[in-house]
C-alpha cells in the first residue's frame, strides 16, 4: 500500500444555524446572540486516508457521515478546518444527484462524465462501458425521471466506475439496488481497491468487514473508534445494544436463578413498539450455554432467549413470542410458547414472568441480526397483541455460511412466575 496522502481533513467542523430569521442568524455569525443556536452536524473531525486503503465509514443516522462525504466531495464547504484532496474523485452520494430529470440517460452520462473532467472524446469512449455497466436497457435513451430508484443507482454507478477515478466515494445509495447489481458493484469496488482509494459509507458491517481494510466510527460528529473493521463493527453493534437497553440494578430478581450471573438489560420504550399494554416486555437477553450473553455467534451455536414480561392486568393466557430477522428486516425463524409446548400461567397485575426458549443455530450468513420479541394474550391463531418490541436484542454472525438449518426444541422451554413484591 502506497503511503501517499489522498484526502487530509485537520479540524473540520460544520455548523447548521437553528434560528429563525435571517437577522438572528446575521447575530450568531456575529456572536453577538447570548444563546447558542447552532447544530454541530461535525465537530473537530481529523482524517487522513492514503493510497490503496477502503476505509468504511459507519454509524447511526444524523451521526455526520453524510456532511463529512459532502465536505470531503467538495459540494459542502465546513464552518473550520482544512480539507485536502488529491486526485480525482468521484462520488455516489444523494439519489438522483447531478441529474437533469429532463435529460436522457445518454444525456445525463455525458454530462457527469464531463464535469468529472473527461474530454469529449474520452466520454464517446467510455460510453460503450457505461451502457453494459448499467445494463438497463432501453432506457438508456428515455428521460431519467421515468427510471425507478434502482435504474438511477445503476446509471449512477456506471458512470463513476468509468471515468478512472483515483478515489470513489459511496454513500448508501447502494441500498435500493436488486441484489444482482449490488454484487455487481462490490466486485467492482474490491477490484478497484487494488490500485485505488474508497470511502464507504454503509449500515451493513458485514459489507464493510468484507470490503474495507480500515473502518472509522462516528458519533455526534466525532470519532467514536478507527481502526480494523471487524472489531470497530463489533464496538458499534455492542455500543447500540447499551444505548437500546438500560442496564437495572434489580433485573436479577425476577430472573431464574440458573442465569443470575447473566447481564441482563430493561428494554427502553421505541416509538416502533405497540400493543394494547396489558402487558409490557421489560427485557430480553440471549445467552449461551455459559450464560454469558450472545452478542456475536461464529457457526453453530445453542442459545437461550429469556423475555421477561410483566402484567397490568389479570392474563388469562399469556402468549409469549419472538422473532429472528436479517438486516432487511426479513424473517428467518421465530416461535412462540405454544409452539413450544408451553402452558404459561395465569398472569396477575404486577406479576412477572421470564419465558425462556431454547434452539440451536448450525451457522448464518455473515452480517447483523436482530430479534423482535412479543407478549400477547390468546393462541397462537387468534390472540390480542399486548407488546412488540421491533429491534429488542442485537448480535451478529462472523462466520460465512451458505446454507443451515435452524433447530428448535419445541419440548425445552420453560418458564418462571414471580410475585410482586
Amino acid at each position: 500500500m502506497s503511503s501517499k496522502l489522498m484526502i487530509s481533513a485537520k479540524g473540520i467542523g460544520k455548523a447548521y444555524s437553528l434560528s429563525g430569521s435571517p437577522f438572528s442568524k446575521f447575530l450568531d455569525q456575529l456572536r453577538l446572540s447570548k444563546a447558542e443556536s447552532r447544530f454541530w452536524a461535525l465537530r473537530a473531525l481529523d482524517l487522513t486516508i492514503t493510497k490503496g486503503e477502503v476505509v468504511g465509514v459507519i454509524g447511526q443516522n444524523g451521526s455526520g457521515k453524510s456532511t463529512l462525504l459532502q465536505i470531503i466531495c467538495g459540494t459542502l464547504t465546513p464552518s473550520c478546518g482544512q480539507i485536502e484532496v488529491n486526485g480525482r474523485l468521484a462520488a455516489l452520494l444523494e439519489l438522483g444527484a447531478g441529474f437533469n430529470p429532463e435529460f436522457t440517460g445518454w444525456e445525463n452520462a455525458r454530462l457527469n462524465a464531463a464535469l468529472y473532467g473527461l474530454s469529449l472524446q474520452e466520454i464517446e469512449n467510455k460510453l460503450p462501458a457505461i451502457e453494459a455497466f448499467a445494463d438497463i436497457g432501453e432506457f438508456i435513451d428515455k428521460p431519467v425521471k421515468t427510471y425507478s430508484s434502482g435504474m438511477f443507482v445503476r446509471l449512477a454507478f456506471a458512470v463513476i466506475a468509468n471515468i478512472d477515478a483515483d478515489i470513489l466515494i459511496i454513500d448508501e445509495a447502494l441500498a435500493v439496488g436488486d441484489v444482482f447489481f449490488t454484487q455487481k458493484c462490490m466486485r467492482f469496488l474490491k477490484e478497484f481497491s487494488e490500485q485505488g482509494t474508497i470511502l464507504f459509507v454503509s449500515h451493513d458491517s458485514a459489507s464493510v468487514v468484507s470490503l474495507c481494510n480500515r473502518a472509522i466510527l462516528l458519533e455526534h460528529g466525532q470519532v467514536l473508534a478507527n481502526g480494523d473493521p471487524k472489531t470497530v463493527t463489533e464496538y458499534y453493534l455492542k455500543n447500540q445494544y447499551e444505548k437500546r437497553q438500560d442496564k437495572v440494578s434489580n433485573a436479577n430478581d425476577f430472573l431464574i436463578s440458573k442465569y443470575q450471573e447473566a447481564a441482563t438489560n430493561t428494554l427502553t420504550a421505541s416509538e416502533h413498539d405497540f400493543g394494547v399494554g396489558g402487558v409490557i416486555i421489560l427485557s430480553c437477553i440471549l445467552v449461551n450455554d455459559e450464560n454469558l450473553p450472545v452478542l456475536q455467534i461464529n457457526g453453530e451455536t445453542s442459545v437461550q432467549l429469556d423475555i421477561c414480561v410483566e402484567a397490568n392486568r389479570l392474563i388469562e393466557h399469556p402468549l409469549v413470542g419472538f422473532s429472528v430477522k436479517d438486516r432487511l428486516g426479513q424473517v428467518l425463524f421465530g416461535g412462540n410458547s405454544e409452539q413450544f409446548n408451553m402452558k404459561l400461567p395465569v398472569i396477575k397485575a404486577g406479576q412477572k414472568l421470564v419465558t425462556s426458549f431454547y434452539f440451536r443455530i448450525p451457522g448464518l450468513t455473515l452480517g447483523d441480526y436482530m430479534i423482535s420479541v412479543a407478549a400477547g394474550e390468546g393462541s397462537a391463531r387468534d390472540h390480542v397483541m399486548h407488546h412488540w418490541v421491533h429491534e429488542a436484542y442485537p448480535f451478529r454472525s462472523t462466520l460465512a455460511v451458505q446454507s443451515g438449518m435452524i433447530e428448535i426444541y419445541p419440548d425445552q422451554g420453560q418458564f418462571n412466575l414471580v410475585e410482586p413484591k
